[in-house]
């Protein structure tokens, strides 16, 4: 009778083990990963671009055998429309978390305003939260332990671009000594401009002209001329659509012929400012984050994978969305758990090379603020009114045309 008993226990027993097994393995079948993006609304272009990349990166890490370390597991993604609104995004992000007990991480989500209200809810439950673009300086000033942002924020595409000029300097005949900057009074110029005047002396550039202006003006033929009497030998600019026009087109009435024209990313580096100016958008240099022509073996793979999938190429939204989904894949196989805790930290100690990205960066590897560290500018030069890749010099299309022929010898 005992030995029945005991016999009947550890059937009992083995059956719950057995049971514990196939949950245990259910469990990690597969890997929720939510996604916090404008669906919806004016940006909506944007976070549906991100999408289709997140979910083109999904698509073939689950081919190639999803994630070997969990043995095997499928990456499940599960969107969330943000609107473009930061109170929408912030509630939008916390029923993602408490609706889906097993989530690991969190993507998202395009505008630095989103961001900055997602991140807060991913602190509190104690998410791993990668952003691909939001490049406001900010986000990662405020000792969050869980926010991990890929892509460089807009102060450090600034000062790259003084090291894309030490790099030209370095390989032409040509010298560069003095800079003339020129940005719209808003947010996005304010900041450029402050970054630039800040670097400038600590990268041998002397700041000759510091010119501010209204991105609704009609006239900025002062400014210009204003630039013009500093005689810079490069002009670097912050400017949307209409000013970028506007100022390309003045530059020319007024015979206006610095060495080089380099704009951080904005009106410059978007196909309405070719057709609205034409050739006179030739030799004009954008940092645009990246670019569909770069000589990257990967980057081309995907970039096609994308066309076939969706008829379009990727851009610079897109293609650092990807490049945070790889990320964060990168982190749960090294962590090797669906521990948001240690998923955090795989994070933290992560250093993925450049050859296992798409972008032009140096890899992925963050600061203790959660900051790339190894970011890097992609810069392209409108050559024949394309956009042609120019810089970094190992995986660009095209040379860069330097100095810029003067407006009469075009």
């Amino acid at each position: 009778m005992k030995s029945f008993k005991f016999l009947k226990l550890m059937m009992i027993v083995l059956i719950i083990l057995i049971f514990s097994s196939i949950g245990w393995a259910a469990g990690t079948d597969t890997i929720k990963i939510g996604g916090v993006y404008p669906l919806s609304g004016p940006f909506a272009p944007f976070g549906s671009g991100d999408k289709q990349a997140i979910e083109l990166a999904v698509e073939e890490i689950n081919a190639n055998g999803g994630i070997q370390s969990l043995g095997g597991a499928k990456i499940e993604m599960i969107f969330a429309d943000s609107e473009g609104d930061p109170k929408v995004a912030m509630t939008a992000a916390e029923r993602l978390i408490i609706n889906n007990k097993d989530l690991v991480a969190i993507l998202g989500s395009v505008l630095s305003s989103t961001t900055a209200t997602i991140a807060p809810v991913c602190e509190k439950y104690k998410t791993p939260f990668v952003n691909e673009g939001s490049t406001s300086i900010t986000l990662t000033t405020h000792g969050w332990k869980y926010f991990f942002r890929t892509t460089p924020h807009d102060g450090l595409y600034c000062e790259a671009m003084y090291r894309f000029l030490e790099d030209v300097v370095a390989k032409s005949a040509e010298d560069i000594k003095t800079i003339g900057l020129m940005y719209e009074n808003t947010l996005f110029g304010k900041t450029a401009g402050d970054v630039w005047k800040e670097k400038g002396l600590e990268h041998g550039f002397e700041i000759v002209a510091d010119v501010s202006y209204s991105a609704q003006s009609v006239d900025l033929s002062s400014e210009v001329l204003n630039l013009k009497k500093a005689n810079p030998d490069v002009v670097f600019l912050a400017s949307y659509t209409q000013d970028a026009i506007l100022i390309t087109k003045t530059r020319q009435s007024l015979d206006f012929n610095p060495k080089l024209v380099v704009a951080i990313n904005g009106g410059q580096i978007v196909p309405s400012y070719i057709d609205a100016v034409g050739d006179l958008a030739n030799y004009v240099c954008a940092e645009a984050r990246w670019s569909a022509d770069i000589n990257k073996p990967l980057a081309n793979e995907t970039n096609q994978k994308y066309m076939e999938k969706y008829g379009q190429n990727m851009d610079g939204h897109n293609a650092r969305a990807h490049t945070a989904m790889m990320t964060l894949y990168y982190a749960i196989e090294e962590a090797g758990s669906t521990d948001k805790d240690a998923i955090r930290d795989a994070l933290a100690n992560i250093k993925v090379s450049p050859e296992k990205i798409i972008m032009t960066w140096d890899g992925v590897q963050f600061d203790e603020n959660g900051q790339n560290i190894l970011g890097t500018p992609c810069i392209v030069q409108i050559q024949d009114q394309e956009f042609r890749s120019v810089y970094p010099y190992d995986i660009a299309s095209s040379q860069l045309q330097f100095p810029m022929p003067k407006w009469s010898e075009r």
